[in-house]
């Protein structure tokens, strides 16, 4: 079943509704649709075929949705491209079919020969000529759609979009028709809609949600590079005029929207926010609580090949107690839907192959600190085209499920909760004692306000290993607190930095330490 017949269902019982509301402009169920029919059918005309690979480089806009749309609804495969993507990744996808983008994306096709090679060009904007596409979109609307939808297999490849690729390389997540109803399905199921219901979405999933719920999407205006400069003023602007009931972005996001709430009486009339991406802190969390006294606020856990996996409420992670690690409990994320198996198995660094005995070799018990590993009809099969990364974070089992490694370390308590505790790639090992970096993060900063960010690494030592460090980006004079909060929390840095220079960070939230990197700076 193409994911595509959602929509056209969706525009034939609300056609005059709102689909996509943004700066640029507002587009009805029913006018989406008809561009989305008329696009496609460009496409297929210019040459464009069922299972060939379409890139598509536009940033959030109705263009974006129409162009992707067109190109799952003929059972060709969207591959979206985010602004932090490099030439020489999108060139990996070998053999692309078409590239759909904003002029400026073009240029990036002038620094690789594959690219260059493509056969079917098409610019959101004009074009001269054969530049800077052999067509435009409005050319491919020009002529009237055809009504149909490609009829695909279910595991057919729909949508390929990039992990953020804070923990390595960007990997090509491959989400198949199947894997899009099912997520719709879980979303749905798990963040339902009320009648009325505005919402105001920073991540393109859950816009796509949106529109096969029927309910209407304000986008936020804001450069999306840069989450942590978004302008509080002009988000709160929007959801005044288009009566924006629910929102769901990072953290970030919400930072900045509270701040500028401080400065008003009169609150937005949001029921409900849902954020996720990144940890979010105690402190974080009781600034948006009383900055919106009436908001439900829930945490959400889950990733670009599995989501969601879990949530809970703002007020009961607050409450949360952890009584396997009370000093250092890590941030409760909740209970696993009970649309995904999971477990918790040992830290392992390399591919995970199950021997004769199956899970016994490798799955813990509750309480102790391991990988969480997930299956389900809405977790990610495989990446495009990257046999290795399948190896590296997939299990097959004996029934031939395909399980996730989530690359987050954490335990359940007796009441199924996952406490997260750091991720596989930056646990320390310090002789014989594996150190997980969130647990002693949590313990550094406690509520120490002049600590804007703050990470613990691990660095190569010759008789350790790897020996523990803290990076604070803060002023000096917090490094004498940060080791008592250490040592009353039971652990014992062999370093403690503090910097000026922010920490760097993931490209998509803005908020997540890039271990990676910073360990790099550290080593130069």
């Amino acid at each position: 079943m193409n994911v595509l017949t959602v929509l056209r269902r969706i525009a034939s019982e609300v056609p005059d509704r709102d689909a996509l509301v943004m700066g640029s402009g507002t587009i009805s169920f029913g006018a989406l649709w008809e561009r989305v029919d008329r696009t496609s059918t460009g496409l297929r005309r210019l040459g464009l075929a069922a299972g060939d690979r379409a890139i598509v480089m536009i940033p959030m806009s109705i263009d974006l949705y129409v162009a992707l749309l067109a190109v799952l609804k003929m059972g060709a495969v969207a591959v979206f491209v985010d602004p932090w993507i490099g030439p020489r990744q999108i060139a990996a996808f070998a053999e692309p079919s078409a590239w759909l983008g904003i002029p400026k994306s073009h240029v990036l096709r002038l620094f690789s020969s594959r690219l260059r090679a493509i056969p079917l060009a098409v610019t959101t904007g004009r074009r001269l000529g054969p530049l800077p596409a052999g067509a435009t979109l409005a050319e491919l609307e020009a002529e009237r759609g055809d009504g149909e939808i490609a009829a695909v297999a279910p595991d057919a490849s729909a949508l390929v979009t990039f992990t953020s690729g804070s923990s390595g390389e960007p990997k090509g997540a491959n989400r198949t028709h199947r894997f899009l109803l099912a997520q719709h399905a879980a979303l749905a199921a798990e963040f339902p809609a009320r009648e009325g219901d505005v919402d105001m979405p920073m991540f393109p999933v859950f816009a796509l949600n949106n529109l096969a719920s029927g309910v209407p999407s304000v986008v936020p205006e804001m450069d999306f590079r840069h989450v942590d400069r978004v302008d509080g003023a002009r988000v709160l602007a929007q959801m005044r005029r288009h009566g924006v009931t629910t929102c769901t972005a990072s953290p970030p996001f919400f930072d900045r929207l509270a701040a500028e709430l401080d400065r008003h009486t009169e609150r937005p009339a949001l029921r409900r926010i849902l954020t996720g991406g990144a940890p979010v802190s105690d402190a974080q969390l009781r600034a948006w609580r009383e900055i919106l006294p009436g908001s439900e606020i829930l945490v959400v856990y889950g990733s670009t090949e599995a989501e969601p996996v879990a949530h809970l409420a703002a007020g009961e992670r607050l409450e949360a107690v952890n009584p396997h690690r009370p000093l250092t409990p890590g941030f409760c994320a909740g209970r696993p839907t009970d649309r995904l198996s999971s477990k918790i198995i040992r830290i392992h660094d390399g591919p995970v192959e199950l021997g004769p005995r199956g899970w016994g070799d490798w799955e813990l018990p509750p309480g102790e600190i391991g990988e969480l590993i997930v299956s389900g009809d809405h977790v990610g099969q495989d990446y495009f085209r990257n046999p290795g990364a399948v190896r590296e974070n997939k299990i097959v089992d004996a029934s031939g499920v395909i399980w996730h490694r989530m690359g987050d370390t954490g335990s359940f308590d007796p009441e199924g909760r996952f406490w997260l505790a750091g991720r596989v790639h930056s646990t320390i090992r310090r002789g014989a004692v594996l150190i997980h970096p969130q647990l002693v993060e949590q313990a550094a900063q406690g509520n120490d306000s002049k600590i804007r960010r703050l990470a613990a690494v691990g660095l190569p030592d010759a008789a350790l290993g790897e020996r523990l460090v803290i990076v604070a980006e803060a002023e000096s004079g917090v490094q004498e607190d940060i080791a008592a909060r250490l040592a009353a929390a039971g652990f014992a840095a062999d370093e403690i930095r503090v910097t000026s220079e922010p920490l760097p960070v993931d490209p998509r939230h803005n908020s997540k330490v890039d271990y990676g990197r910073l360990r790099a700076r550290l080593s130069r």
